[in-house]
């Protein structure tokens, strides 16, 4: 099984470097598993596709925290790292 490669936005990583250790691990950790299973068949990882954007963005749910990433070919492109009440505010 193939491992999709992970690109991390400016924005998104300077969101992830302002939250505390432990939610970064819980964070790393589940990236790690989304590298590995990205169309979450497994259905191992709370994953949603997005749904009224423009683009085809998912979420991944870590606790209180949401990934938005999009899928570019055997990439995956994390663009935001936020709170829940917060993260979706961007969207087009």
């Amino acid at each position: 099984m193939t491992s999709y490669s992970i690109f991390v936005s400016t924005t998104a990583s300077k969101e992830f470097k302002a939250l505390q250790k432990i939610e970064q691990e819980r964070i790393r950790e589940k990236l790690n598993e989304l590298a590995k299973d990205p169309y979450n068949n497994s259905n191992r990882l709370d994953t949603k596709k997005l749904l009224g954007t423009k683009h085809t963005y998912y979420r991944l749910r870590v606790g209180e925290y949401r990934i938005i990433y999009y899928l570019e070919g055997e990439t995956i492109r994390i663009v935001r790292v936020a709170n829940r009440s917060d993260v979706y505010s961007w969207l087009d």
